[in-house]
């Protein structure tokens, strides 16, 4: 056996991913409508998010200490006097160095450390190698059994769903949660999991088209019954989160935000330019764009905000941050601000089958605030905002609704 056997065998999923991606559309995408389906999988979603972000940093240490190990290593070998173990280490540097800047080989599953670059002499470069593709190997292992304990989590939550839309003669829907939770379970006994999961979330993005005659098309209708289609769309301004000042005139022109209904996509990126501006007696400093929608009723106030980024927030008090807030007729504004700390964010309006109650919820924090939405409410706003506080505060997030 040769020494990348136990990574080829840990790393399957990641090598299957290309082959497969076509045919691993979840259920999920089209079950997802269902209140008690989405809470479920928003958590998966921000789970999985959560286990490959710690994955990719983890994988990100080895290349570092390796290089590091390697000039540690030729330092002792020059002590000694070793010129040709220099030598050899002087070249494996040079090699890798070039190999983790260069264009990845899609046929090698370490690109960095192919089995051609493995040596036999000297034995202490041998082993520094061997320890590298360990470590690949332990990394790959535990996020795979992380997204593995995660998935048996998720079809137990589906498991008890089932259940109860059963007890509360709601057949139709407990079918096609069934359907989901069979989907998951299969996917985990084929070894496809990764798999699923980027697709999932190649979905979200909009980058991976329904296929024909499958159950995304046979679903399309259900879809388009989301809540939040039923809401009106009233228009993008300037927004500043001082005071939640929107479309004033005296507001500049800071960041860009866009909206694809057809795809239930918004897009906010650009970089702050102003430092600050006074306006109304207010100093604003956290400035920026919204999106305003009407609701037409109580029971339309739903929606989940799937957020992903390239641009992050280094800390909680910085930019660039998104609010969700929701205004009933003259009352006060019901506002949930939370920067954007992280690659993937879901943020939902959810209501509370038992009680009623809705509120904000921030899926990977556990945070969020209720609100309090009268039932006979005739004038409901959903604003959804993109601020950055300071100048050179770069945004770029795409957020899909669900």
């Amino acid at each position: 056996m040769t020494i990348l056997q136990p990574v080829r065998a840990a790393l399957t999923g990641c090598g299957a991913l290309c082959a497969a991606l076509a045919l691993a559309v979840s259920a999920a995408a089209q079950n997802g409508t269902h209140p008690e389906v989405v809470q479920a999988l928003a958590v998966f979603d921000a789970e999985c998010a959560k286990i490959q972000s710690q994955h990719e940093e983890m994988v990100a240490a080895p290349p570092r200490n390796y290089t590091n190990q390697l000039a540690v290593v030729r330092r002792r070998l020059q002590d000694a006097g070793d010129l040709e173990g220099i030598l050899a280490i002087r070249d494996e540097t040079d090699r890798f160095i070039k190999a983790i800047t260069g264009d990845a080989d899609p046929f090698e599953l370490v690109p960095e450390m192919p089995e051609s670059a493995l040596v036999k002499t000297p034995a202490v470069l041998r082993q520094l190698q061997d320890a590298y593709l360990k470590s690949r190997v332990d990394q790959a292992e535990l996020r795979n059994k992380q997204l593995a304990d995660l998935t048996a989590r998720l079809t137990a939550r589906l498991d008890a769903i089932i259940k109860d839309l059963t007890i509360r003669n709601r057949i139709s829907d407990a079918v096609l949660v069934k359907k989901e939770a069979d989907y998951w379970r299969k996917m985990l006994a084929e070894n496809q999991l990764f798999v699923a999961i980027e697709s999932r979330a190649l979905e979200r993005l909009g980058r991976v088209p329904p296929m024909q005659g499958g159950p995304a098309e046979e679903t399309s209708g259900a879809r388009a019954e989301a809540p939040w289609r039923t809401w009106t769309l009233d228009k993008v301004a300037s927004y500043a989160q001082e005071g939640s000042l929107f479309d004033h005139p005296d507001l500049p022109d800071e960041l860009s935000l866009t909206f694809d209904k057809e795809l239930g996509q918004i897009r906010a990126d650009g970089v702050r330019v102003v430092a600050q501006r006074s306006v109304d007696m207010r100093d604003l400093v956290w400035m920026g764009k919204a999106i305003r929608w009407l609701v037409p009723s109580a029971k339309q106030l739903e929606a989940t905000f799937q957020i992903t980024s390239k641009a992050l927030a280094p800390s909680r008090d910085t930019g660039p941050a998104v609010q969700i807030i929701v205004q009933c007729g003259k009352a006060r504004p019901q506002v949930f601000t939370q920067s954007i700390l992280y690659r993937d964010m879901t943020i939902q309006i959810v209501c509370d089958a038992a009680t009623g109650m809705r509120r904000i919820f921030w899926v990977q924090g556990q945070t969020g605030t209720p609100l309090t939405i009268p039932a006979d409410a005739q004038s409901i706003r959903v604003l959804l905002t993109v601020t950055g506080s300071r100048p050179g505060e770069r945004c770029d997030s795409t957020i899909t609704m669900r």
